[in-house]
């Protein structure tokens, strides 16, 4: 097992051990303190008010700080003439010109800010000088000259050795760290800003650089903690926010909320260039190129040597195939700083977003020539190389990375995995077009189904999409989420059973979580043809929704149940047309709308196959590798503008969804509290803002409160559904099950009936106990809405009480289809199919049982039943073979045995038959089915 190494450089960070005290400064009082105080809060008008009434002595200060304020909010012209200003005074002049190199070098200025810097680095010890060299060298790294950049950082590091910085000097500390990180020493960073945190745990700097070091980590949760612990000080400062957007994309992709931080950041500095480009990224990730251009333009105006955003404007000419424009922009970047290798991992980031892994691993081959000790970029060269199937060279490139950076969590996950988890756990098997990866308790059941069925998708797919993907295609099965999560993320833990990178394919193992293992490796083998035929140019909503499309067509069961949701989204006009589709799947607002943008798209691929075929389908994904545009691609593929596209979807999926015109819905979500209360006071007649405040006391659990607000809505208008429907939740929180009832049937009573009425009105009879009124219910509700599988399990449940076994039968029927990944379902209709000796029915239910439950035993055991009784006896026998390698208990296993000595009789295998009749006396002397054998 790796362990994390040693720090690689000479801090001697043992802190408490003979620091000396430091000497506290003078202490401001009067509008000097308070302006300052009002800065360090970043209520800039405030310090701004203040700081202006300074005069005498603290003046020079007051313009320090009032330059510090005006930078802060972008007021460059301002903020350079008040640091002029107090450059006057002999005492701050080193504080004034390392400030004014900080406002060049915000507008790009770059050799101004190093001039600037470069003369006052020798002029002495001390906290200006010190910030002095640590921005020297930032500014020198970023023109190209690293090695340049050593002296001045080892000098900061020189004041933390000579106790020049002590253990009570948090602002020094974390100028030890921020040197730290720059020498790419990243252990030695964290310890450092730890000790300046321990110090003054308000120190905004402090949190701002630890966040970055976290960030650069692939550690957005300590990030997060920190830029939460910044904003509680400085709640508007523009730093803070924007890379508080950056932990958001991050951690979840949450773009809407990073752009509400982006809005806060530039109301408060509308020249932020980091501000810019995290909008620029969420534009490309949406693969909006003109929303992204225009926030790189807004940033280049600012700060036209800003590397970041000129590595984005090249990242938005790649992904919009634009060549010439992609060479020249890089072309731009490594004029300016020819030693960038971060360049490549800007672009390849948004490359990664659309599949472009072949064009990844070329790029970082790229820089890691540039920057041979990047570790980072021999991470990404890698790690990409992994996911494309290269494992060996991938392997050998995350070797070199760990030498390079032995803090990198991905590096260290994926090594630790590779080294002791795939040889002692995993076996990989060549199998024709494939490699497929069990793991290895599990291969013995796996290889008897896996190969077989990956065939006949291959099979079917190769004759309808007319093309054969790039073999082999690697096909990984993990036995645990997190061995999963780290092969295909190098983090361990994330929230998708599967994932397909062009050539290989990875989902987790059906013995590790109960899933359909069919659906889903059906569902990533669709992924390789379309990335592949489209040269990985087809937008994420058309080949998830093909894929979709595609497990629907092999198995209607194993589509997804989200009608009323997807009805929601159209009714309410969330959902984007065709050529913004992309942006259901990165803004939503939580994992639900995800999968709701699965389940739309792949309703929108079922529509476009049966209005136009397949072969349309098929002559899409050749266009987009043709470079052509959705808009272009829609017109030439279908012969309709994309407004008729999105027209004619929206037309056929409302009229499929048209039972939900006329029921009641519970659309509102729950509003934050403070937008609630806002709300409510610009409309506090309006019974609706009393019932979306209500909805958000709920949530604050102020059930209280809550309640009052819906008396007043009800108050208000008496026939408002969601303010009955509300009230009856709480009455039901609140065990006042006839007053709930009441609710409702006043809703009912209005017309506002529906599938959630009925469902709300049986879990009142369940807690009644009233049995009629719950069937009624449950039946009620499935008429409303036969999509749901929740008024079936409960009418199921009623019929076994009242053992009504028929009844039970057609539920489990109707129930099985919708629950696709319930092992449980699928074997308890096997099991009475089997019981009743349906065995047509049963045959059919035990193949789709099969993707359900792989390793269930007696699942086998009564699929053989089956197929023996439709005399299909090697199949059978070959069912009854795989019951065997599974778990169970001894009197199943004797059963199974005996049930395959019967087969292999019929088959004339009496050898064979002989050996497993006598395993099975061995292991049941009276088994039932064993005394029946004949031999």
């Amino acid at each position: 097992m790796r362990r994390l190494a040693p720090s690689t450089l000479a801090l001697a960070i043992v802190l408490a051990a003979g620091a000396l005290d430091a000497q506290p400064s003078p202490t401001a009082s009067g509008p000097l303190a308070s302006g300052q105080k009002a800065l360090a809060a970043s209520d800039y008008a405030k310090a701004e008010e203040e700081l202006a009434q300074v005069k005498g002595a603290g003046e020079p200060e007051a313009k320090l700080a009032l330059a510090r304020a005006s930078f802060e909010q972008g007021k460059f012209d301002a903020a350079d003439k008040y640091a002029q200003q107090a450059a006057a005074s002999a005492a701050h002049k080193t504080k004034a010109i390392v400030l004014r190199a900080e406002i060049l070098a915000a507008q790009g200025k770059m050799r101004e800010a190093i001039a600037l810097l470069d003369g006052v680095k020798n002029s002495g010890k001390g906290e200006a000088v010190r910030r002095a060299r640590l921005m020297l060298a930032e500014y020198l790294i970023t023109t190209g000259k690293r090695n340049d950049a050593d002296d001045p950082l080892h000098k900061v590091i020189e004041d933390y050795n000579d106790n020049s910085i002590t253990n009570q000097d948090a602002e020094g500390l974390a100028q030890v760290g921020r040197a730290a990180f720059l020498l790419r020493s990243p252990k030695d960073a964290n310890q450092a800003f730890k000790e300046s945190e321990r110090v003054d745990k308000k120190r905004v700097e402090t949190n701002l650089w630890a966040a970055e070091l976290f960030l650069d980590k692939y550690d957005p949760g300590h990030a997060a903690e920190e830029l939460k612990d910044a904003l509680a000080v400085a709640p508007k400062r523009a730093d803070a926010l924007v890379a508080m957007a950056r932990v958001k994309l991050d951690q979840t992709l949450d773009f809407d909320d990073a752009e509400k931080l982006l809005k806060e950041a530039l109301a408060v500095n509308p020249k932020h260039t980091g501000a810019f480009a995290v909008r620029a990224g969420i534009a490309l990730r949406d693969m909006d190129i003109k929303g992204a251009d225009k926030a790189i333009a807004e940033g280049l105006a600012i700060n036209p040597n800003h590397l970041e955003l000129l590595s984005l404007k090249a990242a938005a000419r790649f992904l919009d195939d634009d060549t010439k424009g992609f060479e020249s922009a890089k072309k731009e970047v490594f004029a300016k700083n020819s030693q960038y290798s971060r360049f490549y991992a800007i672009v390849g980031e948004y490359a990664e977003w659309e599949h472009r892994y072949d064009d990844i691993v070329a790029m970082m081959k790229e820089a890691t020539k540039i920057d041979p000790d990047d570790g980072k970029a021999w991470a990404d060269l890698g790690l990409t190389q992994m996911r494309s199937g290269n494992e060996t060279q991938g392997l050998a490139d995350i070797q070199k990375a760990w030498s390079k950076d032995k803090f990198n969590v991905r590096v260290f996950n994926t090594l630790n995995m590779y080294e002791q988890d795939i040889p002692n756990q995993y076996e990989t098997v060549p199998d024709g077009v494939f490699k497929v990866r069990y793991v290895k308790e599990e291969r013995a059941v796996m290889e008897r189904y896996v190969p077989r069925m990956l065939g006949e998708a291959w099979a079917s797919m190769k004759a309808r999409y007319g093309f054969v993907p790039t073999v082999p295609v690697q096909v990984e099965m993990y036995g645990s989420r997190q061995h999963f999560s780290v092969r295909t993320s190098g983090l361990p833990n994330i929230g998708i059973q599967g994932v397909c990178f062009g050539r290989v394919v990875a989902a987790i193992s059906p013995n590790a979580e109960p899933f359909n293992w069919g659906n889903v490796l059906w569902h990533e083998l669709g992924h390789v043809f379309a990335i592949q035929l489209s040269k990985n140019h087809v937008p994420r909503w058309f080949t998830e929704g093909l894929s979709e499309y595609e497990t629907i067509a092999r198995r209607p069961e194993w589509a997804r149940e989200l009608d009323p949701e997807l009805y929601q989204a159209l009714n309410n006009n969330k959902l984007p047309g065709a050529v913004d589709m992309n942006r259901a799947f990165t803004h939503a607002e939580d994992a639900n709308d995800v999968t709701i943008a699965y389940y739309a798209a792949s309703q929108m691929l079922v529509w476009t196959v049966e209005r136009f075929g397949m072969n349309h389908v098929v002559q899409a994904l050749k266009l987009w590798g043709e470079g052509k545009k959705t808009p272009d691609v829609i017109k030439s593929a279908f012969g309709v503008t994309p407004e008729e596209y999105d027209s004619g979807y929206r037309t056929w999926q409302l009229a499929r969804l048209s039972r939900y015109k006329n029921q009641y819905l519970f659309t509102r979500k729950p509003k934050e509290l403070e937008e609630a209360k806002k709300a409510l006071a610009q409309a506090p007649n309006d019974a609706s803002a009393h019932v979306d405040m209500a909805i958000s006391l709920v949530r604050s659990k102020k059930g209280g409160e809550a309640k009052k607000e819906i008396d007043a809505a009800l108050s208000i208008d008496p026939k408002n559904a969601d303010a009955h429907f509300v009230a009856a939740k709480l009455a039901t929180g609140e065990k006042d099950l006839d007053g709930a009832r009441r609710h409702l049937d006043t809703m009912r009573g209005i017309g506002a009936d529906g599938y959630a009425i009925h469902s709300l009105l049986a879990d009142i009879a369940e807690a009644q106990n009233d049995d009629a009124r719950l069937r009624y219910h449950f039946e009620a509700a499935y008429r409303f809405d036969p999509s749901q599988s929740d008024p079936l399990k409960g009418l199921y449940d009623l019929a076994l009480k009242e053992k009504r076994e028929g009844d039970a039968l057609d539920i489990l029927r109707k129930l099985a289809p919708l629950e696709q990944h319930d092992r449980k379902i699928w074997r308890t209709l096997l099991e009475k199919l089997v019981a009743q000796k349906q065995w047509d029915e049963a045959r059919r239910v035990g193949e789709g049982a099969i993707f359900v439950d792989i390793m269930g035993g007696q699942t086998h055991v009564l699929y053989a039943r089956a197929l023996a009784a439709s005399n299909a006896h090697d199949k059978a026998a070959s069912e009854l073979e795989t019951a065997l390698l599974c778990k169970m208990k001894p009197n199943d296993l004797a059963t199974a045995h005996a049930l395959l000595a019967q087969e292999l009789v019929v088959l004339k295998r009496g050898a064979e038959a002989k050996s497993h009749l006598d395993e099975a006396l061995k292991l049941d002397p009276q088994n039932a089915e064993a005394k029946g054998v004949k031999l």
